[in-house]
């Protein structure tokens, strides 16, 4: 699976930071490609592994403590289902709960959301 241009487009111009910036698309391309990597070894889901990367980070309004940037990253999400993103329900929600936590320091969740 590949993201969309317009899918990258839409969170590209929703991106309060500069994307050139510690939290921009290098970063989300990072992401991508060491959870890709990951999702060989574990098994897990490589499209939920793929936006997440692109929109995890997605909603920062500062590169330092945003402790609410996951949950508006899931809200985001949520926002664009059916229209730019297509995911059954049990997809989305690993997809959501991996946005909305991915900085709680969680170590039990299922391996797709692990690895994302």
């Amino acid at each position: 699976m590949t993201i969309s241009p317009d899918l990258m487009n839409v969170i590209e111009q929703g991106f309060a930071l500069r994307l050139d910036g510690i939290h921009g698309s290098a970063h989300w391309a990072r992401v991508r490609n060491n959870g890709l990597r990951l999702a060989e070894q574990t098994g897990a889901n490589p499209e939920i592994v793929q936006l997440f990367a692109f929109l995890h980070d997605s909603k920062r309004f500062n590169d330092g403590h945003d402790p609410q940037h996951g949950v508006r990253a899931a809200r985001f999400a949520a926002g664009i289902r059916g229209s730019l993103l297509s995911l059954s329900d049990s997809d989305f929600e690993l997809l959501r709960f991996a946005c909305e936590f991915h900085t709680d320091g969680l170590t039990e969740a299922d391996v797709t959301v692990q690895t994302c």
